[in-house]
């Protein structure tokens, strides 16, 4: 290895941070190369300067100037707009399932529940059918059909 890798590596191998076989190649080129050697030991010196000095003093605006890079809070009239959207649409639901209540327990002339009309699909082993339910079977189910004895 030449002298400008070793150089840059320097640190890393300062710090344990290199594989085994590059720190071994990096060793004997310190132990032949006396240039490499002493910016090894400047190095030194600087971290174990740098490890005396006291740790620096806190800044007391640094969480003021942290906060004023991150995005602000949405202005009033945003939020105020959000929270009107969110109190129309519960308004809109809680009207659509009163007006289905209502709808639903809608009363005819004689005062009764008229049954619903539906088809559904049967599933059978076979062939598919539809049973479609017609409107006089319905008055078995309003009540009616029954013959007054």
């Amino acid at each position: 290895m030449n002298c400008r890798k070793i150089v840059r590596r320097l640190s890393a191998f300062q710090d344990g941070e290199l594989a085994s076989s590059l720190e071994r190649q990096i060793e004997m080129h310190l132990r032949e190369c006396a240039a490499c050697s002493r910016e090894l030991a400047e190095m030194n010196r600087l971290r174990e300067r740098l490890l005396r000095l006291p740790p620096p003093a806190a800044d007391p605006y640094f969480p003021g100037r942290v906060m004023a890079l991150l995005p602000g809070r949405p202005a009033a009239a945003q939020r105020l707009l959000r929270a009107a959207a969110w109190a129309a649409l519960f308004i809109a639901v809680f009207l659509g399932g009163f007006l289905l209540k209502t709808s639903a327990g809608a009363t005819d002339a004689d005062g009764r529940h008229p049954a619903a009309t539906f088809s559904s699909v049967l599933l059978e082993p076979q062939a598919f059918g539809l049973l479609a339910v017609h409107d006089d079977s319905l008055d078995l189910f309003n009540g009616g059909g029954h013959e007054q004895e």
